[in-house]
């Protein structure tokens, strides 16, 4: 489903990295691939998870696909190739590198939120499905609201 506030970026990633986004995206009923890559965007530009800049990850495996991003994203990611090291792994395998090494609810059971999960109705739908993936009771589910991830530094370690 296209969504028009989205931007579509063509993107290499490895097929296990692809792979794991599709698991990722049907384990926690995602939308697609991209929100899947949306929620790792996310979770390493605000700290929650650290890129790498040394490694490779199977370099030679590279499968090229578009994923649809916000002008935010986009922007981060533009702005991280100017502030991180030089590598052999692109921003995008940095970052889902990062986020297949963390645990599953860091990147996708905690709610991250340009507004108020209150006046997004993807969010409220998030919650419940975080709710019903890990058991939780209303109310437990952490979400960072208000989010600015342009205002945050590079995030490579």
């Amino acid at each position: 489903m296209k969504n028009s506030s989205y931007t579509p970026m063509s993107t290499d990633l490895t097929s296990n990295q692809w792979r794991w986004l599709e698991d990722m995206t049907s384990k926690y009923k995602l939308s697609g691939t991209s929100k899947a890559m949306r929620c790792c965007i996310n979770c390493v530009a605000l700290g929650d998870a650290q890129m790498q800049s040394d490694g490779c990850c199977g370099c030679n495996d590279t499968i090229t696909k578009d994923v649809e991003l916000s002008t935010e994203q986009l922007a981060w990611i533009e702005g991280q190739k100017h502030q991180c090291d030089e590598s052999t792994l692109s921003i995008e395998q940095k970052v889902v590198s990062a986020c297949m090494k963390l645990d599953e609810y860091t990147v996708f059971g905690i709610i991250r939120c340009k507004s108020s999960v209150a006046k997004c109705e993807g969010a409220q739908e998030a919650v419940e499905n975080i709710q019903q993936q890990f058991s939780m009771k209303k109310g437990e589910v952490v979400t960072k609201e208000n989010i600015d991830i342009c205002a945050k530094s590079c995030g490579c370690e």
